[in-house]
């Protein structure tokens, strides 16, 4: 919840962030918002619940999450497939005592830009 407000609060208006933000960010009860917010539980039970849904529907025709998500796994499995071309130009170093230097150089600059 607290990534999905991250990602859509500017979306929300001034209540809905605020709410949301005592109740995941500060973890304040029910009872604690409705007190600083001069309303009942329920209305505070029932902006939230709103505010969820709403932030689920910007979720699923947006999809920055998931956008991110993907991006995670991607840049996860390159770094994956850079250490196996990495291990594999140490035994090549290894077997051949050839000079690799500039192979080495390149892997080591693509693994900065990953």
């Amino acid at each position: 919840m607290v990534r999905l407000f991250d990602a859509y609060a500017g979306l929300l208006t001034e209540r809905q962030k605020r709410i949301l933000r005592l109740y995941y960010h500060d973890d304040l009860s029910l009872g604690e918002i409705a007190g600083r917010a001069g309303v009942t539980r329920q209305a505070v039970f029932d902006s939230l619940r709103r505010s969820v849904r709403v932030l689920w529907l910007f979720e699923r025709h947006v999809g920055v999450l998931a956008e991110r998500d993907r991006h995670a796994r991607a840049r996860q499995l390159l770094n994956e497939r850079l250490r196996d071309v990495e291990r594999a130009v140490a035994q090549l170093t290894d077997a051949n005592n050839g000079n690799l230097a500039p192979l080495r150089g390149a892997l080591r600059a693509l693994r900065e830009s990953v």
